[in-house]
């Protein structure tokens, strides 16, 4: 997978998460972000990549995330792996 379809699909992961209240609430409050930075998170790289972190952090989330969107349940990773590390000193998510 390369960088822009990881993007592509850290985005639909973010839409995922919004689309539901009690999905979008869980995120905030683990991540501390709030719901008005989200639409700055969609054009940042490392959030982006936070948002994948998020999300393969919770298996049910991940898999229910995968099926909705019509991937492989291995694609959300290869996203993430796809994206590489964080800068040191990101404190994101």
């Amino acid at each position: 997978m390369n960088g822009e379809r990881a993007e592509t699909l850290a985005l639909r992961a973010l839409a995922f998460l919004a689309a539901q209240t009690n999905r979008l609430e869980g995120f905030c409050r683990v991540t501390g972000v709030a719901p008005a930075d989200l639409p700055a998170m969609a054009t940042d790289r490392s959030a982006l990549a936070a948002i994948l972190d998020y999300l393969l952090g919770d298996e049910a989330l991940m898999l229910a995330f995968a099926q909705d969107e019509g991937l492989a349940p291995d694609d959300p990773a290869a996203a993430r792996r796809a994206m590489g590390p964080l800068p040191m000193g990101d404190d994101t998510a």
